[in-house]
């Protein structure tokens, strides 16, 4: 593919600049991820049932809009700012907005308008998300066609989401509870904060980051046929491991980050234990930030994958029949696990782009944005199951919603045997998918990339 010749060369800003692209969209995503249920159950008093079913239909739905989103993308000419970059500029305002109005107070409302209040906001907002989301999850597959740089792009948009979390364990737990008791006013404030600094990082990732990659315009009057593309991306055997890859790996991941807060609350009796291992999450976090790149070099994305997930799926296996209570401990072997599993999200992107290269290689079309968005649909289809199964996990082990309620002995058990054993199936599966599926070793992954190479070639020589 051509690059564009008044485009300065691909450098470190835009590494740093993609960085904070993901940081900017953690800043609300992810801040939503990890309060939003806490706060409907523990400051709203919402029943947990009713907080699962709440947030199954709309993710649902959600997920859904993602395909409808990346085809009007594919379908709209690039404009001078790129095709794109105006995406995330425009509607990262008004997702600002409403990942703000998600965490007023309306407990004074009675139970069926707190319900109706919760849905329209969650909704609202989980559309304006998709609209920056989805072109800027698509915007690395055209900043460039270099390989080592596209993985350089995976693994520095992991530390965006890296950055939020290490920041947030630390911060979430000791500025939202005083007497290990949630503080309404102190959720709004947070995410006041989320929203704002989420709205300057993606700005910032407007000006920084660059498209460079030309992608050839549909011929004049010739429509998207989006079905088509569907049934293409249906055999696409790279996206389709990448896709259920994820899909299971995230329902065992965010389920567990879902249980995060009442294991530290409850199972352990004091949340601001949490934030130590937010702050040991730094150094992990630095270590699989060095590692993973020269890791996947050495043995291949998929691979590194495979072996690393693997290891931390067997350690949560044994810890779901050897229950620890000292915190600290349970800290440390969780964060090895981290550094085993952290290439599942470090370099998920860089497979994601290798997809849309297998679609070209396979159909001769890439449509970035329908197959970013096929990926990113079953993503919010995952958050939809996941965020739902931490509620219907908690109903179904009766956890006492009750403002200071104190849980049974039973309840608190069951907390750890949920947090470990959704764990271990979780990443246990997913690793088989990977495995099983995903065609892409690192021999292959090569020659896919030298057969696109000559064939470009031969298309700009012909």
């Amino acid at each position: 593919m051509n690059k564009k010749n008044n485009v300065r060369p691909f450098s470190m800003k835009d590494k740093i600049g993609y960085t904070l692209g993901d940081l900017g969209c953690c800043f609300t995503e992810q801040y939503r991820a990890m309060y939003l249920s806490v706060f409907y159950t523990l400051v709203l008093q919402v029943n947990p049932f009713h907080v699962g079913i709440l947030m199954l239909i709309t993710k649902i739905w959600d997920a859904v809009n993602d395909p409808i989103i990346g085809a009007i993308v594919d379908s709209r000419k690039a404009s001078k700012g790129g095709k794109f970059i105006p995406w995330i500029r425009v509607f990262s305002f008004p997702m600002a907005v409403l990942c703000i109005l998600g965490f007023v107070n309306v407990s004074n409302l009675n139970y069926g308008l707190r319900l109706a209040y919760m849905f329209i906001t969650y909704v609202l907002y989980e559309a304006l998300y998709t609209c920056v989301n989805v072109p800027f999850g698509t915007l690395s597959s055209v900043m460039t066609d270099n390989v080592n740089e596209r993985t350089a792009l995976s693994r520095y948009r992991s530390l965006g989401g890296t950055i939020f979390m290490t920041v947030m364990v630390m911060v979430g737990p000791l500025f939202l509870y005083i007497d290990n008791k949630p503080v309404a006013g102190r959720f709004l404030m947070l995410a006041c904060i989320c929203a704002l600094l989420g709205l300057l990082c993606l700005q910032i990732t407007c000006v920084w980051c660059k498209e460079r990659v030309e992608v050839p315009e549909r011929p004049e009057g010739q429509k998207l046929n989006y079905l088509n593309v569907l049934k293409e991306i249906s055999h696409n055997k790279a996206l389709l491991g990448v896709m259920f890859f994820s899909l299971i790996g995230m329902i065992g991941a965010s389920v567990v980050n879902g249980l995060n807060t009442y294991l530290y609350k409850d199972y352990f009796g004091n949340i601001k234990i949490q934030a130590v291992s937010g702050m040991l999450s730094v150094l992990y976090a630095v270590i699989a930030f060095a590692i993973t790149q020269p890791l996947a070099n050495k043995f291949g994305k998929k691979e590194w994958c495979c072996m690393g997930a693997g290891f931390a799926a067997v350690v949560f296996g044994v810890l779901f029949f050897i229950p620890l209570h000292n915190p600290v401990m349970f800290i440390v072997i969780n964060g090895i696990c981290f550094l085993g599993a952290s290439g599942m999200q470090v370099l998920v992107w860089a497979m994601v782009n290798d997809s849309i290269d297998y679609h070209e290689l396979k159909t001769g079309e890439r449509n970035e944005g329908i197959v970013y968005s096929t990926y990113s649909f079953f993503r919010k289809l995952a958050s939809a199951i996941s965020g739902s199964l931490s509620s219907f996990v908690l109903g179904a082990i009766g956890y006492n919603v009750t403002a200071g309620a104190i849980q049974t002995t039973q309840v608190v058990n069951s907390i750890w045997k949920s947090y470990t054993g959704i764990y271990f199936v979780g990443y246990g599966l997913a690793v088989a998918v990977l495995y099983f599926v995903y065609p892409l070793t690192k021999k292959k992954t090569a020659e896919m990339l030298e057969e696109l190479k000559v064939r470009r070639s031969s298309k700009e020589n012909a």
